[in-house]
């Protein structure tokens, strides 16, 4: 049998108030962590692994790499590869607001919530209180974008090889500053989250509707003058 996990007067599974640090503390740290990993730690082993496959490459490979480099600028697919890296990056703020937001409340992993007991029938529901209510809501934040966005990278998948000026230059751009916008205020108070979550849902239904509008489009080719 594992050991007990510690309690205090919340209830088990805190973290001690020693190990607690402030939100602005862990912010920073994870804020720098991220930072460094999209911009030097991953670059670093993207191209090391590219030039350590393209030296053991036959001729002939190197060749047909290459050519599909050249396809990729030919047809525009570049907006592709654009597309789908804007909207990891965008998940990393999110990421940033729910750690931060973790250590004040003491919640240890794999916690992702923390409960409490409401009303005369003992109702369990998230704490929306304090730095437990904030926490939950950070992580509510972070969650509400996972439960989309395997549908909205599938809509991005196909549209941006088609209208890649709009998913990257319009879309995207939009889904990001939605998205963050709706973490970082819902986390605050969930009365705020309207703007931020509006502007999200503008750019996955507007994403969603291209992808009507490209298979309509396809379907019928001349047959539609415009």
């Amino acid at each position: 049998m594992g050991s007990e996990k510690k309690t205090d007067d919340i209830g088990p599974a805190l973290l001690p108030p020693e190990k607690a640090k402030t939100e602005e503390f862990m912010r920073n740290k994870y804020t720098k962590q991220l930072t460094m990993v999209v911009l030097v730690q991953g670059p670093i082993i993207g191209w090391a692994l590219y030039f350590i496959n393209k030296a053991l490459l036959s001729e002939e490979s190197q060749a047909i790499m290459d050519a599909k480099f050249d396809f990729l600028q030919d047809y525009d697919l570049h907006y592709l590869y654009i597309a789908i890296f804007m909207a990891y990056v965008s998940k990393l703020p999110l990421i940033v607001n729910a750690n931060g937001s973790r250590s004040p409340a003491r919640v240890d992993r794999p916690d992702q919530h923390i409960y409490q007991v409401v009303g005369t029938k003992q109702l369990v529901l998230m704490a929306t209180d304090g730095v437990y209510g904030r926490f939950n809501r950070a992580q509510r934040g972070s969650m509400n974008m996972d439960e989309s966005l395997a549908q909205f990278l599938t809509n991005t998948l196909l549209v941006a090889p088609i209208l890649g000026t709009i998913a990257c230059y319009f879309l995207l751009p939009m889904y990001a500053y939605g998205r963050i916008s709706f973490a970082h205020a819902y986390k605050v108070d969930k009365k705020t989250r309207t703007h931020g979550f509006l502007f999200s849902m503008i750019a996955e239904h507007g994403m969603g509707a291209l992808v009507g509008l490209i298979a309509i489009k396809a379907t019928f080719g001349g047959a539609i003058p415009v």
